[in-house]
């Protein structure tokens, strides 16, 4: 059976040492032009305010998102800042997918808007990306053990971020 294609975010499914994970409070400021959608990878900028804009590649993530703001909108939001929290998301690719010899490597993110309607992310794992490359955003820690999900295209991954602002980057093996 095919992958299901349904992008949503990066959702929280537990942390590397087992415990919870850490959540801290984020201002996004009214002058941020963009929406700020559950499970979106956000990062800081200059004096703190919180966005959801970054450079994939090249911007290290403060964490991930766990409620919406629309854009030009002043908000407070509650945000996964824990370098050792894991996620779960989809590889973006419909043709052919992540493979089983792409775990332990890196990728990028694909930053899309997510959907007003529903508030919910369409971020999603950057196939093309995928690269032993230190600098790029996630690790590919394994398949998310579900039902209906295999390797190939569409599927979902489970991730750690590999680009944050509280640890250094490692290249993947």
């Amino acid at each position: 059976m095919a992958n299901v294609n349904n992008p949503h975010g990066l959702r929280p499914i537990g942390t590397i040492h087992g415990g919870g994970f850490e959540i801290e409070e984020f201002n996004k400021l009214v002058g941020y032009g963009t929406a700020i959608f559950i499970f979106d990878a956000v990062n800081q900028v200059a004096g703190g305010a919180l966005q959801a804009s970054a450079t994939p590649g090249t911007t290290r993530y403060t964490g991930v998102s766990l409620n919406f703001s629309p854009l030009s909108t002043a908000a407070t939001h509650l945000v996964i800042t824990d370098p050792l929290c894991l996620f779960e998301t989809q590889d973006d690719n419909s043709t052919d997918g992540v493979a089983a010899a792409d775990i332990g490597l890196n990728a990028n993110l694909t930053l899309t808007a997510g959907d007003t309607t529903t508030q919910q992310s369409k971020y999603q794992l950057a196939e093309a990306s995928i690269a032993v490359t230190a600098t790029l955003d996630v690790k590919l820690r394994k398949l998310f053990s579900v039902p209906n999900n295999a390797f190939g295209s569409n599927a979902r991954i489970e991730i750690q971020f590999n680009k944050h602002r509280r640890t250094a980057e490692v290249a993947g093996v």
